[in-house]
């Protein structure tokens, strides 16, 4: 058996619908209502608040385990087709996509097991996400700006590292990165040439915490050559 902590009701963006109520008056929650189902043993879960009514779930009380395999179940199609929403419209890191499902209400278990299969299919796929990440920035973000804003999204260093790898095969990496240092300067107005050794230092400094190379730096803000 699995015993109940608490319940808690969740409002919706327009509210939750009245509840219907039957001959004898007794109050039916509306399907479109939801409620967080807190176990005792830390687990927690969202399902409608009908689908709480029907089942007989309250504080306190205890699941049958017959009850408990039936809600496993609907929450493992629900997250699927959850999954199946999300992919639709973009890629996805293996991190990313455990926050969504994690913010959608769905048990650690429910996840663990929908993310395995994910994976298993090719439908999540870090080394790919990688790989699309840099091939979208290569030409706005410098290397280590990429390699933050991955690290960020969950991708470890040893893959970010094979995807700027594999793609720097495919583009110029320091090519695309120097036109972008000479785009930055003339945007900002600076001239190597007539820039008095403040203004070079700030502009060094604003171009540094843009993650781009220190000796790349000092050759375009130090001299026209590269012009």
């Amino acid at each position: 058996m699995h015993r109940i902590a608490s319940i808690e009701q969740i409002q919706g963006r327009s509210g939750n619908r009245s509840p219907k109520k039957r001959d004898e008056g007794e109050l039916i929650p509306s399907a479109r209502g939801r409620v967080r189902v807190n176990m005792e043993d830390g687990g927690s879960f969202i399902i409608s608040s009908l689908k709480a009514y029907r089942l007989g779930l309250e504080e306190g009380g205890e699941v049958a385990e017959e009850a408990y395999t039936e809600i496993l179940q609907s929450l493992r199609t629900a997250c699927m087709q959850k999954c199946g929403a999300l992919l639709g419209n973009r890629d996805y890191s293996v991190k990313r996509m455990r926050e969504k499902l994690c913010d959608a209400g769905y048990p650690a278990c429910i996840i663990d097991e929908a993310v395995e299969k994910l994976e298993r299919a090719g439908y999540l796929d870090d080394l790919r996400f990688a790989q699309s990440f840099v091939r979208s920035h290569i030409q706005d973000r410098s290397r280590l700006r990429m390699i933050r804003d991955l690290a960020q999204k969950g991708i470890s260093g040893e893959v970010i590292e094979e995807a700027l790898d594999a793609v720097g095969e495919e583009e110029n990496l320091e090519e695309a990165q120097r036109s972008q240092i000479i785009r930055i300067l003339r945007k900002r107005g600076f001239d190597p040439g007539t820039a008095d050794y403040e203004e070079k230092q700030k502009t060094m400094a604003f171009l540094h915490r843009k993650g781009y190379p220190t000796e790349m730096i000092r050759r375009l803000t130090g001299s026209g050559e590269d012009w």
